[in-house]
């Protein structure tokens, strides 16, 4: 279970209100601690037994948005403080506080798989979308592994081309920071799919990832002729999910974080064509979708003059989503025929929900791009 959707423990505290905002007092240890109005409003809230996950739907079912920037602060300080009892929820949170390197006793290079003949390409993640021909012929030569926890799947910097998945067991997805450190920035669950970067792109991989529990993995092996395949028509799902992450890597937004982390929002969303000179949405507006440019380009003006052009990568619509209460800061129309992800607000705020370290990170860059723009010359 993914500890988003546990229902949070306590041990016994009480939680007044103060000053527009709230004290909490640690029974037993006569510790006072003060929250933001923010905090103590999502205390009041989880301490009546919900899970982080149902914290955000049920602010969002009120109109409210959840600033996950908050919200990590206070998981951190009761995971810190020893107020979360639950202790798969206190183990994932003190490993996203360390960077320290994770023991890793071997990499499944050196394990032996046994060959996936056996599995249904219609009950797997990814491949349940292609044609099942093509399909079945992408799985030629696929393994799988049973992996014990702590062997390292991928590596950062390398540059093989197998794609996973992960069939049971959990992972973690860790950022690498330097020669010596690592951030665990999110978990990969039953029916993850990892390893597209260089799969589709020939890109090096840009995390770790590593088994914390034992788990079962498929790994399919890529071979030279795929990359002809994913540029015909014959393969247009796998074609679109390239341009995706061709997308991915390229946006302001998403470049810095795992693509493997970002596998939920790909899925998340749904890819739309716009003709050009067709408005998105209009400055002022409320809205409840935001964007991924695939491929095209379109002209954003606030005021009613241009201050931008986005290419492909660019993500927008996610600001009126995550800071500025649902309302468009800017007009966005498309200045040559485009090809977008569109993910919905409910669709969008429930894949955050269910990973808050992601969540924490893409709102402190957006929170970022909103600050450089700001201050941009007009």
């Amino acid at each position: 279970m993914k500890v988003e959707k546990e229902k949070l423990q306590f041990k016994p505290f009480q939680l007044t209100p103060k000053d527009g905002a709230g004290v909490i007092t640690i029974s037993g240890r006569n510790d006072s601690f003060q929250l933001s109005p923010l905090q103590y409003s999502y205390l009041d809230v989880l301490k009546n037994g919900l899970s982080i996950e149902g914290l955000v739907q049920f602010f969002l079912g009120q109109g409210w948005l959840v600033n996950f920037r908050e919200l990590n602060t206070l998981i951190q300080f009761l995971v810190t403080e020893r107020v979360i009892t639950n202790p798969t929820v206190v183990d994932y949170f003190k490993k996203a506080l360390s960077h320290d390197v994770p023991m890793v006793f071997s990499s499944i290079s050196n394990m032996t798989g046994k060959a996936a003949q056996a599995l249904n390409p219609a009950e797997l993640p990814f491949f349940r979308s292609l044609d099942p021909a093509l399909a079945r012929y992408l799985l030629k030569g696929a393994e799988v592994f049973q992996v014990p926890a702590q062997i390292r799947l991928t590596h950062s910097g390398q540059t093989d081309r197998d794609l996973f998945i992960l069939l049971n067991g959990q992972a973690a997805i860790y950022k690498v920071i330097d020669t010596h450190r690592r951030q665990m920035v999110a978990t990969l669950n039953q029916g993850s799919l990892f390893g597209e970067r260089g799969f589709l792109l020939n890109q090096p991989r840009n995390a770790d990832i590593i088994t914390t529990t034992p788990s079962e993995v498929l790994r399919v092996k890529h071979l030279p002729e795929f990359d002809q395949l994913i540029k015909t028509e014959k393969a247009q799902s796998l074609q679109h999910r390239f341009w995706v992450m061709q997308a991915l890597l390229s946006s302001p937004i998403f470049k810095e974080m795992p693509t493997d982390s970002l596998d939920a929002l790909v899925f998340a969303g749904r890819l739309v064509q716009a003709p050009a000179n067709q408005i998105l949405f209009q400055e002022g507006q409320r809205g409840n979708t935001c964007y991924i440019l695939v491929q095209g380009s379109a002209v954003v003006t606030k005021g009613g003059q241009p201050i931008n052009v986005l290419n492909q990568g660019s993500c927008f619509g996610e600001i009126s989503l995550l800071m500025s209460g649902g309302v468009r800061t800017a007009t966005v129309a498309t200045q040559r025929d485009c090809v977008l992800l569109e993910i919905q607000q409910n669709d969008f705020y429930k894949m955050l929900s269910q990973n808050l370290i992601l969540a924490k990170e893409i709102e402190t860059m957006a929170a970022s791009r909103l600050q450089k723009d700001s201050t941009r010359p007009k």
